[in-house]
């Protein structure tokens, strides 16, 4: 007669509730093998690589400090570096927790502008000609340029800000996404490596949120564009327009735009087709009133979008799948647009 033993974890072994070793287990048991195993399966789930994951621990951890206390054999202070590990772990669950991936906001929707910029741009890349898209924002420009850059050989995105105030720091940026490089000598050595890069490629240059540019430096892609038989497309809100056709030194420019693309008030129909998607359904009339007034607000598409995510939270909170009227109507108080 054999008797029932009762066998105790070895000192390196994790007793888990899974396959995976969770925070609650990391927590009970505390040592560098648990949150080992830990990061590890985060890794794995996730298909990170060590490179990545150390830039987001941050300071003290290398790829090559953490790639070798993974394997056990690091030399260093393991105790810091475990609990460096342990706080990536319990920041990315706490992402996940408010992670809004599966509110469906990033499904691409076929809305009427998106559609009417991509035909700009292509008419801007087939032609080498020059294009101009301004509205204000949250019209979808920057979703629409981007979109068709991803989707398309030779187009090419660049964002300016406020930083970009010289003709090096320009020509450094569009350097870099022409495939350029990011070191030359001079200013004219930057500009005919550009140049030699766009040219023959039937090649679009795309600059969003051009309106932080100076005169002087929207003439400089102009330049850029007639040397180089490119097209080339400029983004950004209304004083785009009007800072081009007030400025003497732009006039070449202005003379030169084949297409221009002002955006008003985004229509009915593609808010509602956005909606459509966290919602899974097509909205309500009062529902339709609440998105309408959200997006046709200050912030525009990224005020709808903020509205939905919020209307999501609130649904989400309540163990629920489905976005109801309420969950809206509660998002659109607490974002002031009751």
């Amino acid at each position: 007669m054999t008797s029932t033993q009762h066998s105790t974890p070895a000192p390196n072994v994790v007793p888990m509730r899974g396959d995976v070793p969770t925070l609650r287990d990391i927590a009970e048991i505390g040592t560098a093998s648990a949150v080992r195993q830990a990061c590890r399966a985060e890794l794995d789930a996730h298909n990170l690589s060590h490179a990545k994951a150390a830039r987001e621990m941050g300071r003290g951890v290398s790829t090559a400090t953490l790639s070798k206390w993974l394997r056990g054999n690091y030399e260093g202070d393991n105790a810091a570096v475990t609990a460096r590990v342990r706080i990536w772990l319990e920041t990315r669950r706490e992402q996940a927790k408010h992670a809004v991936g599966g509110a469906g906001l990033d499904r691409h929707v076929e809305i009427g502008v998106t559609a009417e910029i991509e035909t700009v741009l292509a008419y801007a890349q087939a032609g080498g000609d020059v294009v101009l898209v301004h509205g204000r924002s949250g019209a979808g420009k920057s979703h629409a340029v981007e979109r068709y850059c991803g989707s398309h050989t030779a187009a090419y995105r660049l964002m300016m800000t406020g930083a970009v105030t010289t003709l090096a720091g320009l020509l450094a940026r569009i350097a870099v996404a022409v495939g350029a490089g990011d070191r030359h000598g001079s200013a004219l050595a930057a500009e005919t490596e550009i140049i030699a890069r766009l040219r023959d490629r039937n090649a679009l240059l795309v600059v969003d949120e051009a309106h932080h540019l100076s005169s002087r430096l929207l003439d400089e892609l102009r330049c850029i564009r007639d040397l180089a038989g490119c097209g080339l497309a400029l983004v950004g809100d209304d004083t785009l327009w009007s800072g081009l056709a007030g400025a003497p030194r732009c006039a070449q420019i202005v003379g030169r735009i084949g297409w221009r693309l002002p955006l008003g008030a985004p229509p009915d129909a593609d808010v509602m087709d956005i909606a459509a998607g966290p919602l899974g359904r097509s909205p309500g009339g009062a529902e339709a009133k609440l998105l309408i007034a959200a997006a046709r607000g200050a912030g525009g598409m990224h005020a709808l979008r903020r509205l939905l995510i919020r209307a999501w939270v609130s649904a989400r909170g309540q163990a629920r799948d489905a976005i109801t009227a309420a969950d809206l109507a509660l998002a659109a108080e607490e974002g002031g647009a009751a």
